[in-house]
Parts: C-alpha cells; structure tokens; sequence
C-alpha cells in the first residue's frame, strides 16, 4: 500500500493513503430559486456561485444558470444535483444542462479532487477502513503532541451529507476543532457512497442504519487500534440521529464515555408524533394543532408501523407530509429506524453517558433527553447524566427560543454554543484520569 504526503504551505502536512481514489468537486454553489419554497419545477435549482479557478468557471457556468440535469438526470434539488456530482472521481467529465435567460445550454466540466483539509497544530490522516466488501473513507486529526492521546469518534446526524472539508467555526467542524484544541485524535466516518467512500449510494434502499452503525465500528475499532491513541480512553461523540443509528454498534465495542446530544430517548414513532406537536404549536393555535395531529398520527402510524410506501401512502388524503425525502436518506432507513429499540441496545452497553439537550432546539425535547436518561439508569444506575445548554439549538448554535430556529433565514449564520463543550471537558475531566 503506498503511501503519499500532501504539505500546504509548509505549515502542516496532510498524510494521505492513496488506495482509495479521491473524488471530485466542480466548484459550483447550487440553491432554489426562491429558498422560501420546496423544490420543484416552479422553483428549480440555480447556480448561486461560481468558484474562481474551479472546475465549474473553466466549464464556463455563470451565476443565475439553471439546472436542468445532471449527466442527464432531472436536477430535482441543490442537495440531489450536488450529490450526482459529487459521485464522480476527480478527472471525470460531467454533464450538466442549464438555462441561461433564452439560452439552453449543455455544459462539460472536467472535475478537480476535492482539496485535502490541513491543520497548523495537527495532522490530518486520510485512511480508509473495511466495511464488508467496501471501503469508507476516515479522516483522522492527530494533535502535534506526544504519547498515546484521547480520542473522539463523530457519529453525526442524519443525512448523506459529507463530513470532509467541514467549517471549524460551526456545528461538527467547531465540535472536533474544540477537541483537538484539548489534545483530542478526532474522527469522522463517512457514510457509504458520500465522499470518497465506496459501497452502495447513502441514498440507495441498500444504505440501512445496520450498514451506517458498521462503518462506525469499524472506525471505532481501527481508531483504538492506532499507536498515538490510548485505546482506553476512546470516547464517542454522537448528534441526532447519530445516538439512535450508534446504539446498534456501541454495545459490541465498549468506550470510555459517550456523548449524545439533541437525540431520542424513545421508539421513532412516540418521537415522531412528539416533534409534531412541539414544532406545529409554534405557529397554529392548541385547537388545530390537537386536529393536526390526530390526522399526522393516522399517516406516520401507517408509514412507521405498518411500513406503507410512499406512493401508496400518498393515496390517503393528506399523508403527503410523509412521503417528502428524509434528508436525502431513503424512505427504507427511517422505516428501519422505528424498529430500533434502544432498550434492547443499551442493555449491553455499559459506560458513562452524558446526554445533552439545547433550550432552544424544536427538533427534539428535554422529555427526549430525560427520557434516554432514565433508560439507561434503569438498565445501569447511575451511567447516565442529563444536561442543558441554554440557548443551543439542534444544529448546536445559539438562537432566542425554538420559535427562532424554526424561523431562521436560509443560509443565516448563528454563533456556536462554546458551553456546549465546557459542559462535555467537565464531564470528561473525571473520565480521563
């Protein structure tokens, strides 16, 4: 296996294994024409921004173009269109046809690889691990420091959204940035199909929340396996959905402590109705959100429980809510994920567990939270432990109340919550000896 080093600017190197091809990026930002409405053909997907020196400004595209496909497939949203594209390895030509006022032009972009992150006070590992037959893309962060360290493993939300090239001022970017900052390795899995990982498309029925939670054991065992990690002192990070698709891998590989933020205490189904009625009663009056409500319940019961298809739920007068995608995934995992029984995967999960809610956060709740807390007590006294941060949201930044989230801009930009993780080195002051 041979391996390559990458310097940027001969302040930090990045360490990267070059069996696993890199993929591309064309340089195109994609959104709706209007960000207010859903997508669709009365609102279809425009380039906002075109990157100088990128694939896509040497392609020739222009701020305003529209999207009409993607190597000929309907470019039904910025997420899907960005997503066929990315698919792609770097040096392969992609076809994309837009409309420029009364023009119909097709485009052909020769995609560039996606740029390797680097750090000043850390070294950023591009390693690959085996997830059956597939490999999937890890990206380790190794502090300047000397000696076995601490670890972190990312187990993020849900979504087939990439964790390479993240922000570190905002939400898992300034999670594992403030890690690294205490002398934390990081890690982050990607998901099958994102990035540069193998195996089937996230967005494929084939990508089942069995197949996410093995791509995070096989992190998690390779990171304890690394000879700058003190395999004793492995923690885990998880957000949203990541707690719940986590639950199925933590109990065959024990940690030194886990965190689960903004997460489910209960089945998906009893959440589910749950987030509803919290988020409608930001806006609709008691009455109409209890009339709401019985109605959603008839449609989610019969997609969770009964595990109707959308096309055939879509027949029953206003179950369309349910048929909408699930941030990319398909409508198979979430179905999967209301068998998930949290009970029976934390039975044989014991460790301490600091579970964390945001004041302001309309996506999950405290009796969530709460709700995990006292699962996991009852099953192991004393290993689990509530907190709340005032103020943070579910994307783990700053807002007024839930109603402020709920209502923010498009593309807005909202301070992180720095107590977030002053509450977590706290908790893990003791943990760590």
């Amino acid at each position: 296996m041979r391996s390559v080093f990458v310097c940027v600017l001969l302040t930090a190197c990045v360490f990267a294994v070059d069996n696993l091809p890199r993929h591309g990026v064309i340089g195109l930002q994609l959104g709706k024409s209007d960000p207010a409405k859903a997508s669709g053909p009365s609102n279809p997907v425009v380039v906002q921004r075109v990157a100088q020196n990128s694939a896509g400004a040497e392609a020739g595209f222009l701020a305003g173009d529209i999207v009409r496909s993607v190597d000929g497939s309907p470019a039904v949203s910025p997420t899907r269109a960005a997503r066929m594209v990315s698919r792609h390895l770097a040096g392969d030509q992609v076809h994309i046809a837009v409309t420029r006022g009364a023009q119909e032009l097709n485009l052909t972009a020769t995609l560039k690889p996606r740029p390797f992150e680097s750090r000043p006070d850390a070294d950023v590992l591009y390693w690959s691990v085996n997830v059956g037959s597939a490999r999937r893309r890890v990206i380790v962060t190794r502090p300047h420091r000397n000696g076995r360290l601490p670890a972190i493993l990312l187990m993020q939300g849900l979504g087939c959204d990439s964790m390479d090239g993240l922000n570190s001022q905002t939400g898992y970017g300034a999670v594992l940035a403030a890690f690294e900052g205490q002398g934390f390795v990081t890690m982050r899995v990607e998901k099958t199909g994102v990035g540069d990982s193998e195996g089937p498309d996230c967005t494929d029925p084939a990508a089942t929340p069995d197949l996410e939670a093995e791509g995070y054991l096989a992190g998690l065992r390779a990171l304890k396996s690394y000879d700058f990690v003190d395999p004793a002192k492995v923690f885990v990070f998880a957000h949203s959905m990541g707690p719940v698709v986590g639950s199925l891998a933590i109990a065959r590989e024990p940690v030194r402590g886990f965190i689960a933020v903004e997460t489910v205490g209960t089945d998906w189904f009893e959440y589910d109705l749950e987030r509803y009625r919290v988020q409608h009663s930001l806006g609709a009056p008691p009455d109409k959100v209890d009339s709401d409500l019985r109605a959603y319940e008839i449609c989610s019961y019969r997609f969770y429980v009964e595990k109707q298809r959308p096309e055939d739920l879509a027949k029953t007068l206003g179950c369309d809510i349910m048929t909408a995608p699930f941030g990319d995934v398909p409508y198979t995992f979430m179905q999967a994920v209301a068998d998930i029984s949290l009970g029976r995967q934390w039975k044989n999960a014991d460790f301490p567990v600091l579970i964390i809610y945001g004041t302001s956060s309309p996506v999950t709740t405290s009796h969530q939270s709460r709700a995990l807390v006292s699962l996991i007590n009852r099953l192991h006294p004393g290993r689990a432990t509530y907190a709340e941060i005032p103020h943070m949201s579910h994307d783990l930044s700053l807002y007024d109340s839930p109603a402020d989230f709920m209502n923010r801009a498009p593309g807005s930009v909202h301070p992180f919550s720095a107590e977030l993780m002053e509450a977590i080195m706290s908790w893990m002051k003791p943990l760590l000896g």
